[in-house]
């Protein structure tokens, strides 16, 4: 039966290039180990449909749990750990043959659509057949480079950018046009991921520290690290945290909250400004707020636990004087108290919405570590 959802490729560039045949060890070694990180960083509620050659094609269901602004977090983050690998490799290698010297060449692309498709199930693999299924494929064949300069992007279908609600996002990015003979035109919004590791590779976080902490308090939830974020962050749970009657974005850098952004909270009359100083997509983020005349930092990180997710809730503050520091921490302890009431109230939410969604995704989207070295094998020319 025919369903709608995200369809997802992702591409190594700059791969012809980089295979020679007389060096098929390194390159065979290197696009594995490439693979490996593209797979692990398919996230769900995506699901891996399979590999093709150097590209990873995923999916996920209309009914899957995926924010517009955590899908475009999800492949930039998917870059970034592309490209700290890449640079790695780069560096730690010593080696001068063709293939390694050739690293420098390889890059990333994303191609995004929404659309239908039917799955049929091929041992670990899904074949998704259908006319999107080919279109986003076709796609992967385009001008995107030689019109834009861009060496690594992320482009996304009009269907996708209405899709997903990334309308405004969307002015943050490049507008192209591709056109095919028996589809016509198709119009895809491109974001430039060159600028996004310019942006981000030197970014310095602001977290909670041991020097500077207050408390900590952990709890577990029975979701994926991927998942747990995107509930973590909505302004409708992030209340249920906080105690507040409601909360709400202000201040989103082309519709996207982040650093800079603040949470709105709403006690009654009163409104409390809470600034974002951190901000790393399925890691964790940090907010300010002013008590006492002391700054005080809440941090929450998603921490991988199991099949699970530990969330740690951190308080620090900064700059003060230690006999300060040590009497805000005695006055802490009953917000502590609160604030561990307060998860546990997001748990019964979170299960609740879980519930009535009816549709939480938990298929298992792993492929096996054979897959990966067929698939590399496959790909290479024989004849060694």
């Amino acid at each position: 039966m025919a369903q709608t959802g995200l369809l997802l490729i992702t591409d190594i560039t700059g791969y012809t290039k980089y295979v020679h045949q007389t060096e098929l060890e390194h390159a065979k070694s290197s696009l594995a180990d490439l693979l490996h990180l593209l797979i692990d960083y398919t996230r769900l509620p995506l699901i891996l449909s399979k590999l093709e050659g150097d590209a990873v094609f995923a999916y996920a269901s209309s009914e899957g749990f995926l924010q517009g602004q955590t899908l475009v977090e999800m492949l930039e983050s998917t870059y970034l750990a592309f490209r700290k690998a890449l640079e790695l490799m780069i560096r730690n290698t010593t080696c001068t043959c063709a293939a390694c010297r050739s690293l420098k060449d390889l890059d990333l692309k994303f191609l995004v659509h929404y659309g239908s498709f039917t799955i049929q199930k091929l041992n670990e693999y899904r074949e998704l057949l259908g006319n999107d299924v080919n279109l986003v494929h076709r796609l992967t064949k385009n001008h995107i480079k030689e019109q834009t300069g861009f060496g690594a992007y992320a482009a996304y279908t009009e269907a996708s950018i209405e899709k997903m609600g990334l309308r405004e996002i969307s002015g943050s990015m490049v507008s192209h046009r591709e056109t095919f003979a028996d589809v016509g035109e198709v119009h895809l919004y491109v974001q430039n991921m060159h600028d996004v590791w310019e942006r981000r590779v030197n970014e310095v976080r602001i977290t909670a520290q041991k020097n500077n902490m207050m408390g900590q308090l952990e709890f577990y939830f029975p979701y994926p690290p991927e998942v747990m974020w995107q509930y973590i962050i909505a302004p409708e749970f992030r209340s249920v945290i906080n105690g507040s009657e409601y909360q709400e974005f202000k201040d989103l850098s082309a519709g996207r909250a982040g650093i800079g952004s603040l949470y709105v909270c709403a006690h009654g009359k009163n409104q409390i400004l809470q600034p974002i100083l951190d901000w790393e997509p399925f890691e964790g983020y940090t907010t300010s707020d002013l008590i006492m005349g002391a700054q005080y930092l809440h941090t929450i990180q998603v921490v991988p636990a199991g099949d699970g997710t530990n969330l740690k809730y951190s308080v620090g503050v900064l700059e003060i004087s230690p006999a300060k520091f040590l009497i805000l921490k005695l006055m802490t302890r009953g917000f502590f108290v609160y604030k561990k009431s307060m998860f546990a109230k997001l748990r019964q939410r979170i299960d609740q919405d879980v519930f009535e969604r009816g549709a939480f995704v938990t298929i298992e989207s792993r492929i096996s570590t054979q897959a990966v070295t067929d698939t590399v094998a496959n790909h290479f020319p024989t004849g060694e």
